[in-house]
């Protein structure tokens, strides 16, 4: 096993070489180029066709990666790995990876992943086998929840915010920022001379803050995910992409202060609640720059702007007459804006669409969208 595992690394490293040499990242130009090249290793061929796609997956992220103006390096797999998602079964709580003619390595299941398969309504994909794990892909149908409201999500960086007018909740997230400063100031007090000594020290420590950081996020966004369900609320989200920008050497900031925000996590964050909420059916409304600009400085009740006093994180309304949470404030107007967009994205002609067999059948239309109104002419 760990053979194929080897052989698949070196076909992907190839594929990968393949493409950085003809600048291909689509998965039909590269399958073209790759797999003749690739006839020479003896492994069944659907393995190739893994490689190849695993391959194409890498070049798609370096890609992007220049797309946003950095200058990444040429990438390659660097540890043994094996993903397929044909040819595998699962019998009896065990997995079986084919090697070639009718052969099968067995790796059995521990009994939380053997719980989480009797679920007759999960489908397996793929997995993906390293040297020292196992990951199993796994899909099902999802009814989308009819939502009776939304919920904004306001990311900082000790605290996610959510919630409407009606209810807002906040997470407290400032044991990840803890742990990050903790594990900065331990990886700074090292002294080794040997650069390879110190790389595996930063590798170590980086993994445990990683995982760490993790579970926070984990407990966090199912939190979220769980409550929205519970309310039947869609949850909306702003584009924040950019905002390390912000942060950048040259920006006339500390170091220390920095390092804290590029170790914000505000997109993991997103990525969770993201794949979380579609698995239990809940929709996700991603906001534009322009509609979530100047959330926190609105006050939800009137409309009016807010003035920021000297007070830290609490703005004042002076046509309430009230003090306010920044991050509330925001959170409940990402909800107003969540709503607008998940009221328009419904469209208003449903009842006009082909296949309705109680109306006569039309061509598809979309009201919501139409920019002209004929008028009627007028007497």
């Amino acid at each position: 096993m760990l053979g194929l595992m080897e052989t698949f690394r070196q076909m992907v490293n190839e594929c990968v070489a393949i493409g950085l040499e003809n600048d291909a990242s689509t998965l039909k130009k590269l399958s073209s180029l790759s797999y003749p090249l690739l006839a020479r290793y003896y492994v069944i061929s659907y393995y190739k066709l893994c490689a190849i796609s695993h391959a194409a997956g890498i070049l798609a992220n370096r890609k992007k990666t220049l797309k946003r103006g950095l200058k990444p390096r040429n990438p390659y797999a660097k540890q043994v790995l094996l993903i397929s998602c044909y040819g595998f079964k699962i019998v009896e709580g065990v997995l079986k990876v084919p090697l070639g003619n009718g052969e099968y390595f067995d790796i059995p299941l521990n009994s939380y992943v053997r719980k989480v398969l009797s679920d007759s309504s999960l489908q397996v994909r793929s997995f993906t086998l390293t040297a020292d794990s196992l990951s199993i892909c796994m899909s099902r149908e999802v009814t989308e929840i009819e939502c009776r409201s939304t919920e904004g999500v306001d990311r900082n960086l000790r605290n996610v915010t959510v919630g409407n007018a009606n209810n807002v909740v906040q997470y407290d997230l400032s044991q990840a920022v803890d742990v990050a400063e903790n594990t900065r100031s331990i990886i700074k007090s090292f002294k080794r001379n040997d650069v390879r000594i110190r790389r595996k020290l930063y590798r170590k420590y980086g993994t445990r803050k990683k995982r760490r950081v993790n579970q926070l996020l984990h407990r966090l966004t199912k939190a979220i995910v769980k409550h929205a369900k519970q309310s039947k609320a869609a949850i909306a989200f702003e584009d924040i992409r950019h905002i390390r920008r912000l942060y950048q050497k040259g920006n006339y900031q500390g170091r220390n202060y920095r390092s804290r925000l590029n170790g914000w996590s505000f997109a993991e964050v997103k990525r969770q609640v993201e794949y979380k909420a579609k698995w239990e059916g809940i929709p996700i409304i991603q906001l534009s720059v322009g509609e979530t600009r100047g959330t926190s400085q609105l006050c939800p009740r009137c409309g009016k702007k807010i003035t920021q006093v000297d007070r830290f994180r609490q703005p004042y309304c002076a046509q309430c007459n009230k003090w306010m949470d920044r991050d509330i404030v925001a959170a409940m107007n990402l909800s107003v804006k969540g709503r607008s967009r998940f009221e328009r994205s419904k469209g208003l002609a449903g009842e006009a669409m082909k296949g309705n067999p109680m109306m006569p059948a039309i061509l598809r239309v979309d009201a919501s969208k139409l920019a002209f109104r004929r008028r009627e002419p007028t007497s």
